[in-house]
């Protein structure tokens, strides 16, 4: 898919050129959220065959290990092994035939600001996919932009999508207070993997142990935790204010947020 970007491009040379060769990006990336976290990114140089994520389709198994739980590799969650990006694409910082990807940094706070080098391998494209928490299956991504040649600096503004695998009950992964309407499915209390960088907190609203805000469920190897819709622009973070109990575990006053969500700045260097 072509992705229609918000996008404003600085340019040294007012000349676009639509020829790959191999080049060694800057790209820098700045959370513009002011209570969502990014997990570590994934980052993907890549020929038309591969395809990180397509709104008004259903998510991969590797969108929904992502997106619900910041999943990029066995690394992170050898539970994931075999339906994870590591798995789709192939060997980390390889060049894969179709694509080279590498997995950039650890929890990116928000109004932070971070860049990386990143060798692109000849690959015309490129993706970049990270989970904003607390959510349930929210991830801030750019698909398919054509990567530039050109000497300069190019600067694009991303969405936050809903992977639309898990429903957005928007409960801490320790909760099991909290039962599905006709089925009496615990919501929340799975408490796997539902956690980024600590133990799941008795509430989301003190992010102080990088709780996620989600409990995703595992069945064989995959996540399984209702759905709804395919990958679509998010809603954002409903919350409430009850900071005892209440429908959310996030607060409203402070997690919700407004597209856009990130902006990256590629520099091309000069040759």
């Amino acid at each position: 898919m072509k992705f229609t970007k918000l996008a404003s491009a600085t340019l040294l040379s007012l000349a676009a050129v639509s020829v790959s060769q191999a080049v060694t990006l800057d790209i820098e990336i700045t959370n513009l959220t002011q209570a969502q976290s990014f997990t570590p990114r994934l980052v993907i140089a890549h020929d038309d065959t591969v395809d990180a994520f397509e709104v008004g389709q259903p998510a991969s198994s590797a969108l929904a290990w992502l997106a619900e739980a910041g999943v990029i590799d066995d690394e992170q969650n050898a539970d994931s092994s075999g339906a994870n990006f590591e798995a789709l694409l192939g060997p980390v910082d390889t060049d894969n035939g179709s694509n080279t990807w590498h997995r950039f940094g650890g929890l990116l706070a928000p109004k932070a600001t971070l860049s990386y080098p990143f060798d692109t391998m000849d690959k015309p494209y490129l993706s970049l996919l990270s989970m904003l928490i607390p959510t349930n299956d929210a991830f801030v991504g750019m698909d398919s932009i054509e990567i530039p040649t050109e000497p300069g600096t190019y600067t694009y503004y991303l969405n936050a999508y809903d992977a639309g695998t898990e429903l957005n009950d928007e409960l801490n992964s320790a909760r099991t207070d909290v039962v599905e309407a006709g089925t009496g499915n615990t919501l929340g209390g799975y408490g796997v993997p539902g956690v980024a960088g600590g133990g799941a907190p008795t509430r989301i609203v003190d992010l102080g142990t990088g709780g996620t805000g989600v409990g995703a469920q595992i069945v064989n190897g995959e996540i399984e935790d209702g759905e709804d819709g395919p990958v679509h622009i998010h809603r954002n973070a409903l919350g409430d204010t009850d900071s005892a109990a209440g429908a959310s575990d996030l607060d409203s006053t402070v997690h919700r947020w407004l597209n856009p969500v990130a902006r990256i700045v590629i520099t091309v260097p000069a040759s």
